[in-house]
């Protein structure tokens, strides 16, 4: 297997933007400014941008949008919609584009109320929801896309005060999982968006540490989230009701694990650790979701993991 994939940095330092990981080897893909999230699709780079987001076909810059006073935090694309998804952290407001090449144009800007950090915008196409993670207002806002691709609201699911939901994932069966940043738990709603339960990422407690990203297999079996402060991924077991069971806990062999992703062919886990300036690379058990610790690069200030064909 052919170990290949993209990392995005903050260009803070010495970082000149995302760089390319092939069979250990790091080069520089494309210089850019600040490209902290992206997503690559049919040979289109999607990435966060000063000020909005660029898209670019191989080298060629073909759309850009600076008209937001502040960087958003995350973007999704969603290719059955040609849609793209920002959210936007320090403006507590969202913003969604109809892609078309160099004729991409923004559909819609959601501002939220006063104390918004909108920190994730995921959209499921089995369930044609857009979930919404506002770290700030402890809600997960969901819509549906009308006609006109404006947003429809659907249903807020309210988390308790001062956790701080800061990304999900929805898995096969249509339960969703919410990492939050504060506490460091994963909250569970069913297909209905119904509270099941909550479940902490770890069983220390000492100022410092915050919940990252998380992420879950395709079979929907295993699920894992990162730990900033106690710079550890955790792994849980999906059982057969949606509720989970965690297995271990892994030191991500770095500082501050902002980012991780899983192998297109899920035999690789990858995690950014962005503090020390290193990714850590783990072989997993394909069958039990078990880690095993291979090797950290040097890369420097990692926030995003693409992997690649």
């Amino acid at each position: 297997m052919i170990m290949k994939f993209l990392v995005g940095t903050y260009t803070r330092n010495t970082s000149e933007g995302i760089y390319l990981v092939d069979e250990g080897k790091v080069s520089l893909h494309q210089k850019l400014f600040n490209p902290t999230y992206f997503t690559v699709q049919d040979g289109y780079l999607f990435t966060l941008a000063h000020g909005g987001i660029e898209i670019y076909q191989g080298e060629t810059l073909i759309y850009e949008d600076h008209s937001e006073y502040s960087s958003p935090c995350h973007l999704f694309y969603e290719p059955s919609l040609e849609m793209i998804f920002t959210a936007n952290y320090h403006a507590g407001q969202i913003s969604t584009y109809k892609f078309d090449g160099t004729l991409t144009k923004k559909i819609q800007t959601m501002i939220y109320p006063t104390g918004s950090h909108a920190h994730q915008a995921y959209y499921d196409s089995a369930s044609q929801t857009l979930f919404v993670c506002d770290l700030g207002l402890d809600t997960i806002f969901t819509y549906t896309i009308g006609q006109d691709l404006k947003l429809v609201p659907k249903k807020d699911l309210t988390l308790h005060k001062g956790v701080g939901p800061r990304h999900l994932v929805v898995s096969d069966k249509g339960f969703v999982y919410c990492l939050t940043e504060h506490s460091r738990e994963i909250y569970v709603f069913n297909e209905k968006l119904d509270f099941v339960k909550k479940y902490k990422t770890l069983d220390k407690n000492f100022q410092g540490i915050s919940g990252a990203a998380i992420r879950i297999t395709e079979n929907g079996k295993h699920l894992y989230v990162s730990n900033r402060g106690f710079d550890a991924i955790t792994h849980f077991e999906v059982l057969e009701d949606g509720s989970l069971r965690q297995k271990r806990i892994y030191n991500t062999n770095g500082k501050h694990p902002r980012d991780f992703n899983i192998s297109l062919d899920e035999s690789h886990l990858v995690v950014g650790n962005m503090h020390s300036n290193n990714v850590a690379i783990f072989e997993r058990n394909q069958e039990t979701g078990a880690l095993k610790f291979l090797k950290t690069i040097n890369v420097p200030e990692p926030s995003c993991i693409v992997f690649t064909t």
